[in-house]
């Protein structure tokens, strides 16, 4: 096995130290990890006086000898990039040059390396999108025809389309006017716009954990102080909901209560009716991710389908719906939406207007007429995605076998558990085999064991089995290095 050196925060320097093997300005694996530390510091992604990982945690997470990391650490202090005492550590120098601070993302947005000659095509874990069939292309095409009548304005929205999804919450349990509507540019837009709106520097934010990376980032980005709800086999359980939320008087709660991303729970109804009274009684808001609610695997008239929406417990709570169809049909096509209750209207309604007069016109055609065929998308998703999910599931436990997960009923993840706890380091070792993968610990709110993978079953269903052969491998390799074998 692998040396145990922990590094705190291993997910958060795996996430920066990303892809730092493929620096083309240096010949050797010393230099290159010289030269993205300086950029870390350049950029302002490590900021003056911060502390480095130690030496020994550092080569264990990249997969290098104790000695190559020191020597990187020692040209970087020699260059004033860093101060480095016995007994103190390793620290970003004040005088070193820098621009503002930012924050690391947990989304896993760096962009996929083209592939050269000699190197494998990377087959891509970390985000999870449909691929398109071209009779759905030609559809898309299809569908915009009508887009470029008019050149008006719509900063909420155009009137058919919210009306359309207004009808969609009604129907499913959820009394929605078309003015509840707010149209936005995806549904990390529609979750940005509500955290920004709702949340000052020093507010309590109230989130699973873990939950989706972009959530993370974007309630981060405002100042506000996070607290996770650990996510249990069955989801949130409302009792701990409850407590923290007496305990911390947040102003924003962020759920996922069917197929929660990354774990693919679904909340019972109890929980939920529980927790619509609550949120009913003290007026907090919450945002109610629906984005993967119609990915279900199981039929419509199916028993296990997943129980009503908190906001059909509570219709007049200050509940946010947020939706889009990015993972039901197409991620590039950049239309979500919210369900707003009418206390916060106005506020959400000028949040949207002042930050893009309105989404793409053609984009909101398409949804238009994708979305009057909903149970088309479903059934077309359900099929394209169901034998992906079994075929992975079925791989994994034949190749890697102490790899636990249970198998969701709906989503687009599957939750794995390694045996060990050095997933962040396991996914810079998996980077040199031509695999993108992301540490699971990078969804927690609170601190989570370094042990788990979100592995999305998306990829083309061709690519499946290599890449559980790459996983294999580079899993096998990983498990068996020893400190005499590293770089």
């Amino acid at each position: 096995m692998p040396p145990h050196h922990t590094l705190p925060d291993a997910p958060r320097w795996a996430a920066l130290l990303t892809g730092w093997r493929r620096d083309p300005t240096a010949p050797t694996l010393q230099g290159r990890l010289t030269s993205t530390l300086q950029t870390l510091i350049s950029t302002g992604q490590l900021s003056p006086g911060e502390r480095l990982p130690a030496e020994r945690p550092l080569a264990a997470l990249l997969g290098l000898s104790r000695n190559t990391v020191a020597q990187a650490l020692d040209d970087l202090a020699a260059s004033g990039w860093v101060t480095r005492r016995v007994g103190s550590g390793t620290h970003v120098s004040g005088s070193a040059p820098r621009t503002a601070p930012v924050l690391t993302l947990r989304t896993p947005v760096s962009p996929a390396p083209h592939p050269t000659r000699t190197s494998l095509t990377e087959l891509d874990f970390t985000i999870a999108v449909p691929l398109l069939t071209e009779p759905q292309r030609q559809r898309l095409r299809e569908a915009t025809l009508d887009a470029f009548q008019e050149s008006l304005y719509h900063p909420l929205g155009l009137p058919d389309l919210r009306a359309c999804i207004a009808e969609l919450y009604a129907t499913q349990g959820v009394p929605t006017t078309p003015e509840q509507i707010i149209v936005t540019t995806g549904a990390q837009q529609a979750i940005a716009l509500t955290a920004t709106t709702l949340l000052r520097r020093g507010d309590h934010a109230l989130l699973e954990s873990p939950t989706f990376f972009g959530a993370i980032d974007v309630i981060r980005a405002t100042g506000a102080t996070l607290t996770g709800v650990p996510i249990t086999p069955h989801g949130v359980n409302p009792d701990t909901f409850i407590t923290l939320a007496r305990t911390h008087a947040p102003r924003l709660a962020f759920l996922t209560p069917t197929y929660q991303n990354p774990t693919g729970t679904v909340l019972p109804a109890h929980a939920r009716a529980r927790l619509a009274a609550f949120i009913h009684d003290t007026h907090l808001p919450t945002i109610e991710d629906d984005t993967l609610t119609d990915l279900s695997f199981d039929p419509h008239d199916h028993p296990r389908r997943p129980p009503p929406r908190l906001s059909a417990h509570a219709p007049h709570a200050p509940i946010i719906n947020v939706g889009s169809l990015s993972k039901l049909y197409w991620a590039g096509l950049r239309v979500g939406w919210m369900r707003v209750p009418p206390t916060l209207t106005a506020p959400l309604t000028q949040a949207k207007t002042l930050a893009d007069f309105g989404s793409s016109h053609p984009a909101q055609h398409a949804a238009l007429q994708l979305l009057q065929n909903l149970p088309t998308l479903r059934q077309e998703r359900r099929d394209a995605i169901t034998p992906a999910r079994d075929h992975l599931a079925h791989l994994l436990r034949t190749h890697l076998p102490d790899w636990t997960f249970t198998t969701p009923h709906g989503g687009q993840f599957l939750w794995v558990q390694l045996p060990t706890p050095t997933a962040s380091a396991y996914t810079h070792h998996a980077a040199r085999h031509g695999l993108r993968l992301f540490p699971g610990a990078s969804m927690g709110v609170e601190p989570l064991p370094d042990q788990y993978l979100r592995l999305p079953f998306t990829l083309h269903p061709d690519h499946i089995p290599e890449a559980v052969t790459r996983l294999s491998r580079a899993w096998a390799e990983f498990t068996s290095r020893g400190s005499d074998r590293l770089a």
